[in-house]
Formats: C-alpha cells, sequence, structure tokens
C-alpha cells in the first residue's frame, strides 16, 4: 500500500501551519515553498482542509491560512479523513455488498483488522505530537 501524494503534502502542510500556531496567518505561497509543494497541489489540499474546518482564512493584506484549532486538537485521522476520506485498505470493509464474497471471505477480516488498526493510531496522534516527536 501506498501513501498518497495529496496526503503526504496535506500532512506536512499542515505540520508547517502548527509551526506557526499563534502567530500571523501564512500565504499558502510560503508554506509551499517551505515544504516543497507544489502551488496546485497547496491550493487542492488548503480547499478540502477548508472544508473540513481544519483550516481558516484570514483576508487582507496581512492574509493568509491558520489552523482552525490548536494543534493539540487536530488529530491525524481528522486531517486524513479530510484528503481522503474513510479509512480503509479495500472497498469491502466499508461496504460488503460490493463484494460477492464478503460473507464467507477469510481475507476479509484482516482487512477489517488493518483498517481499525490503522483509524486508531491515527486518532491517537495529533498535530502537536508530531510536532513534539511523541
Amino acid at each position: 500500500m501506498k501513501i498518497t501524494t495529496i496526503l503526504r503534502y496535506g500532512l506536512r502542510l499542515m505540520i508547517e501551519m502548527a509551526k506557526s500556531y499563534q502567530r500571523e496567518p501564512l500565504s499558502l505561497r510560503i508554506i509551499a515553498k517551505k515544504q516543497k509543494i507544489p502551488i496546485k497541489y497547496a491550493e487542492k489540499i488548503i480547499h478540502l482542509l477548508l472544508r473540513a474546518g481544519l483550516v481558516k482564512s484570514v483576508r487582507g493584506k496581512e492574509g493568509g491560512y491558520l489552523l482552525a484549532l490548536k494543534p493539540k486538537e487536530i488529530k491525524v485521522l481528522d486531517i486524513f479523513r479530510a484528503l481522503e476520506g474513510e479509512i480503509y485498505l479495500v472497498d469491502c470493509v466499508l461496504n460488503p455488498k460490493v463484494c460477492q464474497r464478503s460473507k464467507y471471505c477469510e481475507a476479509r477480516r484482516l482487512w477489517q483488522l488493518l483498517s481499525e488498526s490503522w483509524q486508531r493510531i491515527l486518532n491517537k496522534l495529533t498535530l502537536k505530537s508530531l510536532l513534539k516527536g511523541d
């Protein structure tokens, strides 16, 4: 399994914003430059994060973007869901009706356990814990 580029960039963007928490708003260009994220990706990501309520925009000359919550209140799972939707490894975990084998598939339980484990870990981690290296 491979993490998508939008998820990798999105997490880096949020970490950059967490580093500047309680300071002035950051322009998207500055965030993108510091994290070496193409501006087109950054624009797409910020839109998703705004829609999820994880960041807020400030208009005007000194405007930019800020975290909508404290870094300790933003769970990594929230970022994943904002950028990718629900976290699961195969479609049948979320919707068993997509596969005829779901009722008797021996492997489905493994996919469920792995998906649940990911969610538990990501729900425990916050932006602040990533900054502190906890």
